[in-house]
């Protein structure tokens, strides 16, 4: 959390062990936006870490306020699964081409089965799609 997470300025919200029903929301409930029985609101300090299965169904709450809520996004995959997003066509070539070798396998800009997964998908996630 870059900024403290309340439930004013739009704190995370998740239902816990969601990631074990087997199901999607879409799949279950009528309105995406309504606040779900087994909700938790996940509100921190500023600095707090949160390591979480992305597969957990999660959504953030409304800002009401006029201050950012802001967060880093860190995400990490398998390397025989496509990236969440994919970042050689995130990176400008002149960046790319500054990367060293270890930053570049990180990355997966070398990597043909990366690029093979991602070709597959839209290479874009959440606000990017």
């Amino acid at each position: 959390m870059l900024d403290d997470f309340t439930t004013e300025n739009g704190a995370m919200r998740m239902p816990p062990g969601s990631h074990r029903w087997g199901m999607a929301p879409d799949q279950t409930l009528t309105d995406l936006y309504a606040a779900h029985p087994q909700e938790l609101l996940l509100t921190g300090r500023a600095g707090t870490v949160v390591i979480m299965n992305a597969h957990m169904w999660h959504g953030g709450t409304a800002n009401r306020t006029a201050a950012h809520r802001r967060a880093m996004h860190v995400y990490y995959t398998r390397w025989d699964k496509p990236q969440q997003q994919y970042q050689k066509r995130l990176l400008r070539p002149e960046v790319r081409s500054r990367l060293s070798p270890s930053a570049r396998k990180i990355l997966a800009l070398d990597d043909p089965l990366n690029d093979e997964l991602s070709s597959q998908l839209s290479g874009m996630s959440g606000f990017l799609k």
